[in-house]
């Protein structure tokens, strides 16, 4: 018997609105991420739970929340629009033309050494690519984001993903300002940091960064404490250059800083190093124009000192 496979006229109207306010937690975010008004966002999701015939979305003054059938419809849904999304793009990009939205979903430490030397020569050669860097931690879940690929550590990825290098190995430096050095003192060994204040790093998990060195053949990590606890690195690097602390960072980050002088690096024999940066994304993901050309040009105009 012939199935009938025909999607009803309408049905997937106000899929992308609702996947934009489940992102955000909130109809007036998802509306300027649209480029519409949120009484037009409301509308649009009010009509789509008419036809799913449930409320998707628990509505305060204050907040947004999913209900049960939004959770589900979400699950469902995310992963199925984006492979719609992606059959569009294919079709779109069957000449082999690098055009369209490239959506890379990047750790917020990467943002500065990876885009700063390379963002103003990509789009000029490539006009016709949007590129719209997402900065978060937290390790992305690519489809039900709609990222096309995402920049994290090796370590950090999981062994299904295609990785491609972006950098060579880095280190993490332990900096602090000149003015904190003089008042507070040099450490001469990752121990003597129990007795300095140090900035600590909030991971997306709740847990904070550890603080790892290496000695001989081995790592291991010395707890530090400090007046200050940040989530995100410029709010790190405020607190460092202020004196009010020293931080541990990724020496790609540091290095215009040290250079300037705005900054001194300390127990650099004892520096822990990382197997660099990868672009990463789905092994089962065609690898469009648009990505192509990004990775090829990432990897052909890094510093020779962010390479390797």
């Amino acid at each position: 018997m012939k199935q009938d496979l025909t999607i009803p006229q309408g049905a997937l109207d106000g899929i992308e609105a609702f996947l934009r306010v489940a992102e955000r937690r909130s109809f007036s975010a998802a509306a300027a991420d649209l480029g519409v008004s949120p009484s037009a966002i409301s509308q649009t999701v009010k009509a789509l739970e008419a036809r799913v015939g449930a409320p998707l979305f628990m509505r305060t003054t204050r907040s947004v929340g999913l209900t049960q059938a939004g959770e589900m419809f979400l699950e469902r849904a995310a992963p199925a629009y984006s492979g719609l999304a992606d059959a569009y793009e294919a079709a779109r990009n069957l000449g082999n033309r690098p055009a369209g939205r490239l959506r890379i979903n990047l750790m917020r430490g990467a943002v500065q050494p990876l885009f700063e030397p390379i963002i103003a020569g990509f789009c000029e050669t490539y006009p016709e690519i949007e590129l719209e860097i997402f900065a978060e931690d937290a390790l992305a879940d690519l489809s039900a984001g709609g990222f096309d690929a995402g920049g994290r550590m090796g370590e950090a990825l999981d062994a299904d993903m295609i990785a491609v290098r972006l950098t060579g190995s880095f280190r993490f430096v332990v900096a602090a300002a000149p003015a904190y050095l003089d008042k507070y003192g040099r450490p001469e060994t990752p121990e003597d940091l129990r007795d300095h204040r140090c900035v600590r790093f909030r991971l997306a998990s709740g847990a904070l960064m550890p603080w790892t060195f290496e000695r001989g053949n081995r790592d291991f990590d010395v707890a530090v404490t400090g007046p200050i606890i940040v989530n995100d690195w410029i709010a790190a690097l405020v607190a460092m250059r202020a004196g009010i602390a020293m931080g541990m960072m990724a020496e790609p980050m540091a290095t215009a800083m040290v250079e300037s002088g705005a900054l001194e690096l300390v127990l650099t024999d004892h520096a822990a190093s990382t197997s660099g940066l990868f672009l990463y994304y789905p092994g089962r993901k065609q690898v469009m124009p648009k990505l192509r050309a990004f990775i090829d040009y990432v990897r052909d105009n890094l510093p020779d000192d962010l390479t390797g």
